[in-house]
């Protein structure tokens, strides 16, 4: 158990700006993908899609979110930078939650929207903590690039209306060495009932 204890503990946010020229092995990636894949899922209605994307759609989605960046604040050159910081990522997996707002399951049972986003969020943590064991740095993302007009072409978004967008995982090697997070105790978010 040591192992996994020192992969969750070891596992930091890595931003794209460090990770050096060097590419991961795409096949090691589908692989990764595939084992992330086996998470709790109630209903078992596999609401994760995944966009594994290629330089020329990473370079796009960086245009696309320094254009979205830009759009919001008076600093164009934050819009330029995330441009580049993005745009130069050696890789890029965005991942969704498909839930067909019309199905039949979904009018019985509204919850399993949530259900199906907590299952792609924690598709997405065991993904993190397989790249970090695969010696893969990491970063997940939630910047709002998904608002401009153009990001569902871009990465050929399959459902427009039935997919939201979960992380934009950004991974590469990188060298910078980042230091475990110290957390407040336990006890101030923890109510226990169990005896001693």
């Amino acid at each position: 158990m040591s192992k996994l204890v020192d992969v969750i503990r070891g596992r930091r946010t890595t931003k794209p700006a460090t990770f050096s020229n060097r590419k991961p092995d795409p096949s090691l990636i589908r692989e990764l993908i595939d084992i992330a894949r086996h998470a709790p899922n109630h209903h078992r209605t596999e609401p994760a899609r995944f966009y594994l994307l290629d330089q020329a759609r990473i370079q796009k989605v960086g245009q696309l979110f320094g254009e979205t960046v830009a759009g919001n604040c008076s600093d164009p050159k934050r819009g330029e930078k995330k441009k580049t910081e993005w745009g130069n990522a050696p890789g890029l997996l965005i991942v969704t939650c498909h839930t067909d707002q019309n199905s039949e399951l979904v009018q019985k049972k509204p919850a399993v929207i949530e259900e199906n986003y907590a299952t792609c969020c924690c598709i997405c943590q065991n993904l993190l903590l397989l790249f970090e064991q695969a010696g893969i740095s990491s970063k997940w993302s939630t910047g709002p690039v998904w608002k401009h007009k153009d990001f569902a072409k871009a990465i050929g978004l399959t459902s427009v209306q039935n997919e939201r967008v979960v992380a934009l995982i950004f991974y590469g090697y990188s060298e910078q060495i980042i230091h475990h997070r110290t957390l407040t105790p336990l006890a101030n978010h923890l109510k226990d009932y169990l005896e001693t």
